[in-house]
């Protein structure tokens, strides 16, 4: 959240007031986090915006190119497949697949969708590392396989299944379901308390 905060703000320095301020967050817990970089602030000036978020980028990979490959060509791959914001971040989706015939050499906005045989051919020719999945939860495992034996370094998995990769594959879940149950939580909370405090989750 401190380099998104960073990415917005175009200005020379900042406070660790204005980033908790900003970030919900006490500007002790802002101190604290922060003291484990390299780069340290300067009392009463604050924090250089360029040299902090410099040093966040090489942390997080900010500047690495990834290539990625996205599997189930409905609406949720197709958006994600779509989604320019992912130049930003280094980040270039170079294909899309499925299994069903009949979507198999269409087209989903600028991708020709492809089918799930030409993974492995695909990712090697493609330098492809990242594999994200757009399936129902009942093929999301046979996918995680073929993109495990594929090649891929890390699946990015946004069907509702938990899946098992191998541990030298990273793997990251997106649980849209949980998202929306913790907002249904809040909201039936605050209800109950007949309040607009924000409950502790």
């Amino acid at each position: 959240m401190y380099y998104r905060y960073l990415s917005l703000h175009q200005r020379d320095f900042v406070s660790s007031e204005e980033m908790g301020g900003a970030l919900g967050v006490l500007p002790e817990q802002v101190r604290k986090d922060l003291s484990y970089l390299r780069y340290k602030g300067k009392p009463r000036v604050g924090y250089r915006v360029s040299e902090l978020r410099k040093e966040l980028e090489e942390i997080f990979g900010v500047e690495l190119e990834l290539n990625m490959a996205i599997v189930g060509a409905g609406r949720l791959g197709g958006a994600i497949a779509n989604y320019e914001g992912f130049e930003r971040y280094r980040t270039r989706v170079v294909a899309l697949f499925d299994k069903d015939p009949a979507k198999v050499g269409t087209y989903v906005g600028k991708f020709r969708v492809r089918s799930v045989d030409e993974l492995p051919e695909a990712v090697r020719e493609l330098q492809v590392d990242v594999g994200a999945i757009c399936v129902p939860p009942d093929a999301a495992q046979e996918v995680a396989d073929r993109l495990v034996e594929s090649g891929v370094k890390a699946i990015w998995n946004f069907s509702p299944s938990q899946i098992k990769v191998p541990p030298e594959v990273i793997l990251r879940d997106e649980d849209i379901t949980r998202g929306l149950l913790m907002i249904k939580h809040s909201i039936a909370v605050r209800s109950f308390r007949g309040d607009d405090r924000t409950p502790e989750l």
